[in-house]
C-alpha cells in the first residue's frame, strides 16, 4: 500500500478520543501536563463538550478548555456527517476523513454459485449439529455450481441478496490476487472457522485493521500437521496475529472430566479435530518453521488468561507464560481493538515490534528490563511491581535418588526431569485431596500470593506494569487498555460486516454462528465479581456501553437477513442488566480494590441506568421487521430488587422483562444454596434469588403469562463440600426440581478460582478453602445434583454412605435414591483417555494385560 511521502494515513482523524498516533506522540514529552487518557481513563462526550480534552485523546489546560469545547463541538458535528456518509464503509470513510488519492481498494468483487448444503456424517451430538447447520446453509447457498473468482464488480449475488466472496476478508491467494494485492500487511492464523460476524473475535480484528487502512487476511484453522498450510497466503509485510479463537483450545476440546467432546461449534459442520490443543503455541511454533523471525502477535481469550505461569488443569501443573512457549514476539490481551491499531501504524511508520515497549494491554519478554525505572516511563505508566518468579511456584525437585520422609523414592522421568515419584505425586493436585491447610506445601501458597499481585493490577486507571521473572527473561505486562467510549465501540460494530460465515462453508455450516446470528451485543464488561469467570481479566469490571442509535441499526441489518424470522435471539452482554450502567468512582480513581460492587449489596455509588435500558429495548422491539427480541445472555437478578439503586425501576424492568423479553424460560444463575460455597463465588445469596423469582412469577401473571426460571448450578467449586452438595441435592428435592443446567467446575486459567483450586488458599483473604480437586469426587458432587437420573444413583449412594447420610437411600419422602448397587470411577469408567489428567487409564481386565498401571498426562 504506497503512500507519498508525508502523508497522513487513514487513522489520523478516524478515532475520536483514542489517543494521538502522529510521529513522536507516544512518549511523554519534557512538560508536558499529565494525559487521563494515557492512566486509562474514560473519555465520553462531555469531556469533549466541556474541551477538557482534544480530539485526539489529551488533556486541555483549564484556561484554554472553553476555545477547545467550540473547536470540539464542530470535530463531532463534521464526524457524526462522515460516518453517516460512509454508511459503514471504511474507505469512503477515510476518503472523506483526508484526501487521499491512491484509491485503496478494499472490495474488488467474484461471482460464483454456492454448492447445495450436505448433511454431515456425524454422531450423537455432532450429528445434530451438522444437520441443523447445514439446513441453515441452505437457505444461503442453494445452486451446486462450483465458485469461480471473477474480477467483476457485483455487491451482491443477483436477486438473492446474498454477499458475494469479496465482501469478506481475504482467505486464499486467489482473494489477495482479486483484489491486485501481492502481500498483506497482516495475516490472521486462527482457530476457529471464518464467520464475519461481530460476535467472532477474529472477524472484529480483521475488520478493524481493514478500517485502519491495512490489507488483513484471514487464515482459518490451517492443517496443524503440515508446514506447508501456513504458507498459503505467503509471508505478511508487518506480521502474522495469531489467535486460538472465541475459546481456550483445551475448553474447546474436552469436558469437565477430561474426556474429549464429540463436536466443536467452531468448526465446519460441528466436526472436531480441525485445530490442535494449545493452539496458540502450535501455531505460532509452525509459523516460526515456515517464516523465520516474521514477527508473530498472539492474542484472543487463551493467550490472554495464559500471559503469565499459570496453573493448567489439563496438565495439572502450573505452566509458563504463553509467550515463552509460543515464541510469540507480544501478547495483547483485552478486546485488543486498541492496541492492534496502535501497533499496526508504527510497525508501518518503521518501528520494529520489539521497539514497542509502551503500548498499554500488551505483553511482551524482555531481558534487560532496566528501562522500566526511568524517570520518563514511570511518570507515564506508574512504578512496575514485580510478582513472584516462575521457579518460585514450581515444586523443589529433589536430587535423583535423595530419600523423600515418608517411604523409598523411586525415580521417574517426565519432562520436568528426573524427580521422586513421592514428590510427582505432590505435584499434582488432582491425584491427592488435600483436607487442611498444614498440607499445602509453600509453592502451592506462592502460587496464590503471585496471582493476588497480578489481580489486583488489571484496571486500565490505578492498574501498573508488572513483571514476572522465568529464568534469565523477564514477562512484562503493561496496565491494560484505556476504557473505550461509547463511540468507540459503535465504530467497532457498525463495521461493514456480512454476519455470515465465509461461503467456503456453504455445504457445512458453522454451529457457533446459529445461535448467534441474530443477536445483538449491547455492552462489555461485567460489575460482578464471579470467582470462576474469566471477564474480569478480560474486558474489566467497568462497563462500556454502545449507543442505542447503533443497536438500533444493528437489529434493522439482521431483519435483512434471509434467515430472519422476526425473532431476535440475545440483546445483551456478559450481563444483560449492566447496559448503561456507570460508576464514578471507577471513572476518576478505578474499580474499587478492596470491595465489589454488587456484594453484600449493590454499592451507594453504582447507577442503575434501567430507563436507559427499557428505552433501548422499546426502540429494538420498534425497528421494522421485529416479532420478539429476547434476552437469553442472563441477568444479575439481585441488582433489580435491590431498593437503594434500582427501587421502583426494577419492578418495572422486571415487568418489562416478562412481557416482551422471555420465550417462556428466564436464565439467572443463583449456582449454590449455601452462603459458604457462594463467599467464595462471591454471588449473592440465596434468598434474593428466591425474591426475584416471586417477583417475576407475579409479573409474569401480571401481563397474563405463565413463565419459568431456568436457574444454573456449579457442581464442585472451591469451599463446597460433600455436606453442602448434599444440602443442595435436598433443596431440590423439596423444591422438586430436576435441574438439567448443571455445570461441573472447570479451573479455567487466570481466575480466582483456579487459584483456589491448585493451592487450597483464598488469594483475596489467605484462608484455607476445601476444593475437590480429584475426579472421584467431582463426579460424585455433579451425580448429587442430577440424583433423579438412573445412570448416577449408584455413585450417589456410595457418596452417601461415605458421607454417614444413609438416611436418604430408600423410597421414603425425603430419599434422595432408591436401595441399589453403588458405583464409583472405576466401575463405570475404567477405560480413561491416555495422557489426559488423573484416573485409571486402563480397560478392563480381559482385555488389558496392563491393569493396575497408570498414565500421567
Amino acid at each position: 500500500m504506497s503512500e507519498t511521502p508525508g502523508a497522513k494515513r487513514l487513522h489520523a482523524n478516524l478515532q475520536p478520543a483514542a489517543g494521538d498516533h502522529s510521529d513522536g506522540s507516544y512518549r511523554k514529552r519534557p512538560g508536558e501536563i499529565l494525559d487521563r487518557l494515557e492512566r486509562g481513563g474514560h473519555a465520553d462526550k462531555e469531556d469533549l463538550t466541556s474541551g477538557r480534552i482534544t480530539p485526539s485523546g489529551h488533556a486541555v489546560p483549564f484556561g484554554k478548555q472553553k476555545l477547545q469545547a467550540e473547536i470540539n463541538k464542530r470535530w463531532l458535528a463534521e464526524e457524526r456527517e462522515r460516518v453517516q456518509a460512509s454508511r459503514g464503509n471504511p474507505v469512503a470513510y477515510g476518503q472523506q476523513s483526508e484526501d487521499l488519492n491512491e484509491g485503496l481498494q478494499r472490495f474488488l468483487r467474484t461471482q460464483g454459485s454456492r454448492g447445495n448444503a450436505t448433511e454431515g456424517d456425524l454422531s450423537a451430538k455432532a450429528a445434530a449439529a451438522q444437520e441443523y447447520a447445514a439446513k441453515l446453509a441452505a437457505e444461503y447457498y442453494d445452486s451446486s455450481e462450483p465458485q469461480v473468482p471473477s474480477s467483476e464488480s457485483n455487491d451482491t449475488a443477483k436477486g438473492t441478496g446474498h454477499p458475494e466472496r469479496s465482501s469478506f476478508l481475504a482467505t486464499s491467494r486467489a482473494d489477495m490476487d482479486a483484489r491486485g494485492w501481492d502481500q498483506c500487511d497482516f495475516v490472521l492464523v486462527t482457530g476457529d472457522a471464518y464467520v464475519d460476524h461481530p460476535s467472532f473475535a477474529n472477524a472484529v480484528i480483521g475488520r478493524v485493521l481493514e478500517w485502519a487502512g491495512f490489507k488483513v487476511g484471514i487464515l482459518a484453522q490451517p492443517d496443524f500437521r503440515n508446514v506447508e498450510a501456513f504458507k498459503a497466503m505467503g509471508k505478511p509485510r508487518l506480521a502474522f496475529l495469531v489467535s486460538a479463537g472465541n475459546l481456550d483450545s483445551n475448553l474447546n476440546a474436552y469436558t469437565a472430566h477430561k474426556l474429549p467432546r464429540s463436536d466443536d461449534p467452531y468448526s465446519p459442520g460441528g466436526k472436531p479435530g480441525k485445530r490442535p490443543v494449545r493452539a496458540t503455541i502450535v501455531y505460532c511454533n509452525m509459523l516460526r518453521r515456515a517464516f523465520g523471525k516474521t514477527p508473530i502477535i498472539v492474542g484472543g481469550i487463551e493467550a490472554s488468561q495464559r500471559r503469565f505461569a499459570h496453573y493448567d488443569y489439563w496438565d495439572d501443573k502450573v505452566r509458563r507464560s504463553v509467550l515463552l512457549d509460543s515464541n510469540a514476539d507480544m501478547l495483547v490481551f483485552g478486546m485488543g481493538e486498541q492496541q492492534i491499531v496502535e501497533i499496526a501504524h508504527r510497525m508501518n511508520g518503521g518501528e520494529s515490534l520489539h521497539e514497542i515497549n509502551d503500548v498499554r494491554g500488551t505483553c511482551y519478554v524482555k531481558k534487560d528490563i532496566s528501562y522500566l525505572q526511568s524517570p520518563a516511563f514511570i511518570d507515564r505508566f506508574g512504578k512496575p511491581l514485580s510478582t513472584l518468579d516462575y521457579e518460585a511456584l514450581l515444586p523443589e525437585r529433589p536430587a535423583c535418588g535423595v530419600p523423600v520422609p515418608g517411604g523409598e523414592p523411586t525415580n521417574v522421568n517426565d519432562e520436568h526431569g528426573t524427580r521422586n515419584t513421592e514428590q510427582a505425586v505432590a505435584d499434582r493436585v488432582q491425584e491427592l485431596q488435600d483436607t487442611a491447610p498444614e498440607s499445602i506445601p509453600e509453592y502451592r501458597k506462592n502460587y496464590s500470593r503471585a496471582f493476588k499481585t497480578i489481580f489486583d493490577q488489571q484496571d486500565p486507571v490505578r492498574g501498573r506494569p508488572l513483571v514476572q521473572r522465568h529464568g534469565a527473561l523477564s514477562v512484562v505486562q503493561m496496565p491494560p487498555a484505556r476504557h473505550q467510549s461509547e463511540e468507540e465501540l459503535d465504530r467497532w460494530y457498525d463495521l461493514p460486516y456480512t454476519r455470515l460465515p465465509h461461503p467456503d462453508y456453504a455445504r457445512e455450516g458453522i454451529p457457533a454462528w446459529l445461535t448467534t446470528q441474530h443477536s445483538i451485543n449491547t455492552h462489555r464488561g461485567c460489575m460482578g465479581s464471579c470467582t470462576f469467570c474469566a471477564i474480569w481479566m478480560h474486558q474489566g469490571r467497568t462497563i462500556q456501553s454502545r449507543s442505542i442509535d447503533s443497536i438500533e441499526k444493528e437489529a434493522a441489518n439482521i431483519t435483512r437477513m434471509p434467515s430472519f424470522k422476526g425473532y431476535i435471539s440475545d440483546v445483551g452482554g456478559p450481563t444483560a442488566n449492566m447496559y448503561g450502567n456507570y460508576c464514578t468512582v471507577q471513572q476518576t480513581l478505578g474499580a474499587c480494590k478492596d470491595r465489589d460492587c454488587l456484594l453484600p449489596d449493590p454499592c451507594p455509588a453504582l447507577r442503575q441506568h434501567l430507563d436507559k435500558q427499557l428505552e433501548m429495548l422499546g426502540r429494538v422491539r420498534a425497528v421494522p421487521g421485529v416479532k420478539k427480541a429476547f434476552i437469553a445472555s442472563g441477568i444479575r437478578h439481585d441488582m433489580l430488587i435491590d431498593d437503594k439503586t434500582a427501587g421502583a425501576k426494577g419492578d418495572a424492568y422486571i415487568e418489562n422483562l416478562a412481557k416482551h423479553h422471555t420465550s417462556g424460560h428466564l436464565k439467572v444463575a443463583p449456582e449454590h444454596l449455601s452462603d459458604d460455597v457462594l463467599s467464595k463465588m462471591r454471588k449473592p445469596g440465596l434468598h434474593k434469588f428466591e425474591e426475584f423469582k416471586k417477583r417475576f412469577v407475579e409479573a409474569s401473571k401480571r401481563v397474563g403469562k405463565e413463565q419459568y426460571l431456568v436457574a444454573y448450578f456449579v457442581s464442585s467449586h472451591p469451599g463446597c463440600t460433600m455436606d453442602e452438595q448434599i444440602r443442595l441435592a435436598e433443596y431440590f428435592k423439596r423444591n422438586n426440581w430436576s435441574p438439567e443446567q448443571v455445570q461441573d467446575f472447570i479451573p479455567t486459567p487466570m481466575t480466582p478460582a483456579t487459584a483456589m483450586f491448585y493451592s487450597g488458599l483464598d488469594p483475596e483473604t489467605g484462608s484455607y478453602v476445601y476444593t475437590p480437586t480429584t475426579m472421584r469426587e467431582k463426579r460424585r458432587q455433579r451425580a448429587l445434583m442430577q440424583f433423579g437420573r438412573p445412570e448416577f444413583q449408584g455413585r450417589v449412594r456410595k457418596a452417601l454412605r461415605e458421607a454417614g447420610r444413609t438416611d436418604l437411600i430408600g423410597r421414603h419422602k425425603e430419599a434422595l435414591v432408591p436401595p441399589g448397587n453403588e458405583e464409583d470411577w472405576e466401575d463405570d469408567n475404567p477405560a480413561r483417555p491416555a495422557g489426559i489428567g488423573s484416573g485409571p487409564a486402563t480397560t478392563r481386565k480381559r482385555n488389558n494385560p496392563y491393569r493396575g498401571k497408570r498414565r500421567r498426562s
